[in-house]
């Protein structure tokens, strides 16, 4: 078996258990393990306890430089590539749009209808690929519909979506998506300032705070973002759990006539395979990470998949249990950046699986691929089959 020093975290996909075997040799062996990624040599936190902490530790480790080296090429200056005051003020502006209750009344006014629209579309055959059919379609519909942009354009976003994750690894491809997404919202953003409507585009476009605003060309980089840390993260989490649920008949069963079951499993699917497993990120200044002195200019690869399945932590933990305590998962991160849309992702893929288990009865699974990637993690197949009712 491969050790992680032998992997790219980039290149090999390590589907189903080898990913999560890697990980445990690392996490059992050096809690801090050396790793590559792109060729570049970095260190990967495995152990639940350090990666809490080097979550929580703003002072040591702040955030905002990794994303302008990962992420802001592609997606522009938002409040992730920020740190301190700046980061507070801008994320205040960016995303009380998806606060808790704002997301519940959004979740059964609009999403609920919305995952019933896309099934209607194949619930008659009584088969599909579900990652096709709804997993990359439902969550770019979502934020089409709530951003208050036009339909029809789900594909071309999702094809900006993959382009622009694949920065640093593609810089070329992701610089084209980006100048495409700038193309097609800008006009938009133009009308929506001239002529406000009742959406999240015209919220962030009027929403000031201590007066300080968005510029246009901020709130177009904040919807970039949305595309990459909203929808693939949410397709990818959703695609993950259903192929966790229909892999366990029993459990699958389970999940059809307790309905309370359900967010659980949700939560347990995230745990077990989060959708980003590792989260790369840099220590500008250098620090300490449990007992090692790491360089400045390090680059620290975020275990999280690996933190997640820490027996420390989690008892038995490569069993899939929805009913464990997932109070200490760190799919979301920890500390001063948690991920604001946490909420709003569990919402969706919970109201996506009520959808699927109502709609689709018998629902049995037929061939998939189990999910793969070490730094996004996914099911790139899900072939399903069902009884169709004929109306």
């Amino acid at each position: 078996m491969p050790t992680l020093a032998d992997v790219d975290l980039v290149a090999d996909r390590l589907p189903g258990r080898e990913l999560h075997d890697v990980l445990a040799t690392a996490r059992e062996t050096d809690g801090l393990a050396r790793v590559s990624l792109l060729g570049a040599p970095g260190l990967a936190i495995t152990r639940h306890a350090e990666l809490k902490a080097f979550f929580a530790d703003d002072a040591q480790f702040p955030g905002g430089e990794s994303y302008q080296f990962m992420v802001e090429p592609a997606v522009g200056r938002t409040f992730i590539s920020m740190d301190g005051d700046e980061h507070d003020a801008y994320r205040r502006l960016a995303t009380p749009a998806f606060r808790s209750r704002r997301v519940s009344t959004w979740v059964d006014d609009d999403l609920v209808p919305l995952a019933h629209e896309i099934v209607d579309r194949f619930a008659a055959r009584g088969e599909a690929d579900l990652v096709v059919e709804l997993t990359q379609v439902l969550p770019l519909w979502a934020i089409s519909r709530k951003l208050g942009l036009p339909m029809g354009s789900e594909e071309r976003q999702r094809v900006w979506t993959r382009a622009l994750l694949a920065q640093p690894a593609d810089p070329d491809g992701a610089a084209r998506a980006r100048a495409e997404v700038t193309a097609f919202l800008a006009p938009i953003v133009t009308a929506r300032r001239d002529a406000p409507g009742d959406d999240v585009l015209s919220h962030l476009l009027g929403h000031e705070h201590e007066g300080l605003r968005m510029t246009d060309e901020e709130v177009v980089s904040h919807i970039r973002l949305l595309y990459v840390v909203g929808a693939a993260t949410t397709s990818d989490g959703l695609s993950s759990l259903l192929f966790h649920l229909l892999s366990r008949p029993a459990l699958l069963d389970r999940a059809r006539q307790e309905p309370d079951l359900r967010p659980r499993v949700v939560a347990e699917s995230l745990r077990y395979d989060p959708p980003v497993c590792t989260l790369p990120r840099l220590a500008p200044t250098g620090g300490t990470i449990g007992s090692s002195e790491v360089a400045p200019g390090t680059l620290v690869l975020c275990a999280i998949a690996s933190a997640n399945r820490d027996p420390r932590v989690f008892p038995d933990p490569d069993r899939f249990d929805p009913d464990r305590d997932h109070t200490e998962m760190l799919t979301f991160g920890f500390g001063q950046k948690y991920c604001p849309g946490a909420h709003l992702g569990r919402s969706e893929i919970a109201a996506a699986l009520d959808v699927v288990l109502e709609r689709l009865p018998n629902l049995r699974l037929v061939d998939a691929t189990e999910p793969a990637g070490a730094i996004m993690r996914s099911v790139d197949r899900l072939q399903v089959a069902w009884d169709p009712i004929h109306r």
